[in-house]
């Protein structure tokens, strides 16, 4: 390599880290710019002790569910243990690097000769994502009528919902048709060694993965064991939120954290940090709520999560006697593994 390339392959690095720095930056200042930090503390010191517990209990059991839904995507190849704690250490890969490493930090925990492969595991929670996705979707349609009537264009939406339905379709389809699949990228890799040493077998592993749409059951199972994450963490959200705001309805937790979904795709810093809070504080705006209400609601909700998270991780990773940094570094080489070289 060059000195040039050295020096694009190092600027490339830096901008990488950097543009999602600088926008979770701007989303804290735009969130910041206009509140008081007065009446931010006066909100947290409304919050009792007691809030906290039953708040924490709230999020426990919905990562149970979390997990449970994980442990069915991936037919029970491994241990509930197993999946309980390297679901926390893949995020605590997200809270502490950027890039969205923790979905390959958990394929390389579980990569496993006797188990799932590490293309299996991905494309279990590609599932995982994709039933986030659908059900963010169908959450924010059904209250954004609520909030705005019909003047609101829900075109953005209703294409998330559609695209996601679609991704759904097109994975089920694929692996109701893997044996033929299977067979095309055999035939095409006796012309082409890269089909046939590369793209197949890992597409194979990737269809295998995905096996479990092919059972109604367990995908029922599973689809439902999310959504009552879902349903249990806008309760969480709304035992932290009404300790600061009079009678909240229901809904608005459902609005709000199904919005902030959609906002944690967007690219930044580390954890979601600003951008998580920026966009609950626009979604709490559409209700009528205080920046700084809806400011204070948005750090405890996200300081909970990032601290048990971040908890199990580390138990996770000490069970196995594995360092954060060495995990790192193991993503990061796998990463760069399984991108294809002609």
């Amino acid at each position: 390599m060059t000195g040039v390339e050295n020096q694009g392959h190092f600027w490339g690095r830096v901008l990488r880290w950097l543009i999602p720095v600088v926008i979770s930056g701007g989303a804290i200042w735009l969130v910041l710019r206009d509140v008081e930090f007065s009446r931010i503390w006066a909100s947290l010191r409304q919050i009792r002790f007691q809030t906290f517990l039953l708040a924490s209990a709230a999020y426990f059991a919905s990562y149970v569910m979390r997990a449970f839904c994980w442990y069915l995507l991936l037919r029970r190849k491994v241990s509930f243990k197993d999946v309980f704690f390297t679901m926390g250490a893949g995020y605590l890969l997200n809270n502490l690097f950027p890039f969205r490493l923790g979905e390959v930090g958990r394929a390389v925990l579980l990569d496993n000769p006797q188990g799932p492969s590490a293309l299996e595991v991905l494309s279990s929670v590609v599932v995982e994502r994709v039933f986030d996705v659908f059900l963010a979707a169908v959450f924010v349609l059904m209250t954004i009528p609520r909030i705005l009537g019909g003047d609101f264009d829900q075109t953005f939406v209703v294409i998330a919902f559609v695209v996601t339905l679609f991704g759904m379709a097109v994975l089920y389809l694929a692996v109701r048709f893997r044996s033929h699949i299977q067979a095309w990228l055999e035939s095409w890799g006796e012309k082409a060694d890269f089909i046939k040493n590369w793209v197949t077998p890992k597409a194979i592993q990737v269809l295998e993965g995905l096996s479990v749409l092919l059972d109604p059951w367990a995908f029922l199972l599973a689809f439902g064991s999310l959504a009552i994450s879902w349903l249990i963490a806008f309760g969480e959200n709304l035992i932290v939120f009404q300790s600061i705001y009079p009678n909240p309805p229901f809904w608005w937790m459902v609005f709000v954290l199904s919005a902030a979904a959609f906002g944690a795709a967007l690219p930044s810093a580390p954890a979601g940090l600003g951008v998580f809070e920026g966009v609950m504080v626009a979604a709490f705006a559409l209700l009528g709520i205080a920046p700084e209400v809806a400011f204070t609601h948005a750090i405890v909700i996200h300081a909970l999560a990032f601290v048990y998270a971040n908890l199990l991780g580390l138990i996770g990773l000490r069970m196995r006697g594995e360092a954060v940094v060495g995990l790192y570094q193991r993503v990061v080489r796998r990463r760069n593994q399984v991108k294809p070289t002609v």
